[in-house]
């Protein structure tokens, strides 16, 4: 859906966010594009470390504190199961952030289960240093959702030229619509913590955002987990505004159906690690081109000294299943 950052000597190391994730924090960076994740859709889950980065991007994010959480499946939010491939490549090296290209894929696959969702991701990319060291990173998130959004069941798994840089997986529960939970990891290490009440999981977050478009909100934030961290849920901020025509996009090959008659809008969201809601620095931001049915047409990555573009290449229709 980042990598030296800070020198020409630091390189990524995967990591965690679901989304997609994909956290800014040093000594890595990890890289979550939620998607599904974001709601599923978004937020993805693309996730990609790198060691010794540097600050993110001084932007503030104004947002309004959203209403309760509520259930997903909500009669103006109908998601859509499909798998769609997108073309990666760096939008823009900041001074001194050390890379000179990116180029790779992200395979993003939402499945209607009847009772939930099933989210898969997969990114793999290679990376160009200004000093002409190559690096490829290959990282894999799948998790399954209840539609209820009371249930998550998640797993990451970051590799970096062949070698597996770190697995997580566990499972988080919430007691009931807005309230408190708990997350459980099995590994890299047992672990548990609470969950905060009113956190979401990506897929009920993701057709939250797709309600408050449609009600023509401007802003909304809620706390997110995804299972791509250890260290708890994200505080997401979102500004929303209508969608603009963009030139220059690549065709889309297979069911363009999907894309037809579908509102649509720009959506940034900014992620803060839990209890950093104050900094005027996220840990990074995610910016959509999102359709009404779940479908992300572009997006665009964003570390503070580089950013990711991911535009839609092929789209393909998933079957509902008969419940």
């Amino acid at each position: 859906m980042d990598i030296t950052l800070g020198r020409p000597a630091t390189r990524p190391s995967p990591p965690p966010c679901p989304l997609i994730t994909l956290s800014f924090r040093r000594p890595r960076v990890q890289i979550a594009v939620s998607l599904a994740a974001v709601g599923a859709v978004l937020l993805l889950a693309l996730w990609i470390r790198v060691a010794d980065a540097q600050q993110p991007p001084q932007q503030q994010q104004q947002s309004t504190q959203a209403s309760p959480p509520q259930p997903q499946q909500s009669p103006d939010v109908v998601l859509v199961p499909h798998r769609a491939t997108y073309d990666m490549k760096l939008a823009v090296a900041r001074p001194n952030s050390g890379i000179a290209e990116v180029s790779g894929a992200m395979v993003l696959e939402t499945v209607d289960s009847c009772d939930g969702w099933e989210v898969k991701q997969r990114i793999k990319l290679k990376f160009l240093r200004n000093d002409g060291e190559e690096f490829n990173t290959d990282s894999s998130f799948t998790s399954y959702e209840t539609k209820d959004g009371l249930g998550l069941r998640f797993s990451v798994r970051n590799i970096q030229d062949d070698e597996v840089e770190e697995e997580l997986r566990g499972q988080a529960d919430l007691e009931g619509q807005g309230g408190k939970g708990r997350a459980s990891f099995t590994l890299p290490e047992v672990r548990s913590f609470e969950l905060p009440a009113g956190t979401l999981f990506p897929t009920t977050h993701l057709a939250l955002i797709i309600r408050h478009a449609r009600d023509g909100d401007k802003s909304a934030s809620y706390s997110v987990f995804d299972g791509a961290r250890l260290d708890g849920a994200f505080q997401v901020n979102a500004v929303i505004s209508r969608s603009t025509r963009t030139t220059g996009a690549p065709p889309v090959r297979g069911d363009v159906g999907l894309l037809r008659n579908q509102p649509s809008w720009n959506v940034r969201l900014a992620f803060f690690a839990a209890g950093d809601q104050g900094s005027a620095n996220p840990e990074y931001e995610l910016a959509l081109d999102l359709l009404g049915n779940g479908i992300a047409r572009s997006m665009l990555l964003d570390y503070g000294d580089f950013a990711v573009d991911a535009r839609l290449v092929q789209l393909q229709a998933l079957p509902r299943p008969r419940c």
